[in-house]
């Protein structure tokens, strides 16, 4: 029961967390995260209506609003689950005052977070803009669980704050005792997020 529990937190995880990048030798983050990311958090969202209609096009399957809310707690939005190759991925779109874009995904591997890094990157600096390193945290948070946080914020030409931030999270989980007497794999839930504090003037 309680590996149920665990496998069930791989997607509907509440809380915010984030890992350092990976050891080398690790595999790069599964492409397709990239671009589901990409696709909808940098292409569609913050236009909440375009990003609406993509997920429909796409045919993902929207997660009830007690489902939303596990990640979103007491924000409006909404979210989908996205069937990939490599396993699920989940998709939200918090709408304002905190407007932010992720995208979340479970492994019982981690992989380097660079990909992800390096497309946020390249999508400011096609804008003239760069990324700061922001805030970081590390935080036990019992039996054996860590999270992490880290954020890049956007910063213009003349180096003034746009207002926009990418975070990245993990959330990783020891092994736990099963009823056989045997412990579950460890596993990993990362989340890439894109932020809007503000309208830019």
């Amino acid at each position: 029961m309680k590996q149920a529990v665990l496998g069930c937190a791989l997607l509907f995880f509440p809380g915010s967390a984030l890992a350092q990048d990976a050891p080398p030798g690790l595999p790069p983050a599964p492409a397709e995260f990239v671009a589901f990311f990409a696709t909808y958090c940098l292409e569609k969202f913050p236009d909440d209506a375009a990003l609406v209609l993509a997920a429909s096009e796409s045919k993902l399957v929207a997660l009830t609003q007690e489902q939303t809310q596990l990640f979103l707690r007491n924000d409006p939005g909404q979210g989908w689950l996205i069937q990939g190759e490599s396993g699920r991925y989940i998709l939200t779109d918090e709408l304002p005052p905190n407007h932010a874009c992720a995208v979340r995904h479970a492994v019982h591997t981690p992989f380097s977070v660079t990909p992800l890094k390096d497309l946020a990157g390249k999508f400011v600096a096609a804008k003239g803009h760069r990324l700061v390193d922001g805030e970081a945290l590390q935080t036990p948070m019992g039996e054996g669980i860590v999270t992490a946080v880290s954020s890049q914020n956007e910063v213009d030409e003349k180096g003034v704050p746009t207002g926009e931030a990418f975070t990245l999270a993990v959330v990783s989980y020891p092994p736990q005792p099963l009823a056989d007497g045997t412990k579950s794999e460890p596993f990993w839930e990362i989340r890439f997020v894109r932020r809007i504090s503000r309208t830019a003037a």
